[in-house]
């Protein structure tokens, strides 16, 4: 696959999207949808349809929540991140548990440091019910950070698989 500058890809070992700003020696500098450059081999990108407006239809458009990735106009009242493996990359089967687990944390830094940028107080982390391993770590992380809060999500809208962080 040939790359261009701007290009709209993604990536084989880690969630997100990006635009190409520039090509060298076999690596693409990427403004990354989080609104950093960073430099990716050209053999983990994934190229990536531009979406046209009239393609979008109500039930794709984001509620009151912005998911991770998205941008909005004004500051949103919180912030919904999925945890789901599958989710997050592309190919979730060339994993070990290991890998999984530490990219879903990452995911909840980048998530909690993307809402203190973005002034939103709240988010909802839905890891899902499974063993518990998920919930278990991302409560251990939780606990080492300042000035925010933490607990169940509203069980009647996430049942037992989401913990809803308030930042102050």
């Amino acid at each position: 696959m040939a790359f261009q500058v701007g290009d709209i890809v993604s990536f084989i070992n880690e969630s997100g999207t990006g635009r190409i700003l520039k090509i060298e020696n076999g690596e693409a500098e990427v403004l990354m949808d989080h609104g950093f450059e960073e430099w990716h081999p050209l053999k983990e990108l994934v190229p990536r349809k531009a979406l046209n407006i009239g393609e979008v239809q109500a039930k794709d458009r984001p509620s009151k929540a912005l998911e991770v990735g998205k941008a909005k106009a004004h500051a949103p009242e919180y912030l919904e991140v999925d945890l789901h493996f599958e989710a997050l990359v592309d190919f979730p089967k060339n994993f070990s548990a290991h890998e999984k687990l530490q990219i879903q944390l990452n995911e909840v830094r980048k998530a909690i440091d993307k809402a203190r940028r973005g002034g939103i107080k709240k988010l909802i982390l839905i890891h899902g019910v499974g063993q518990g391993r998920l919930r278990e770590e991302i409560y251990r992380m939780l606990e080492r950070m300042d000035r925010l809060s933490f607990y169940d999500a509203s069980y009647a809208r996430y049942g037992k698989g989401a913990t809803e962080v308030e930042l102050r």
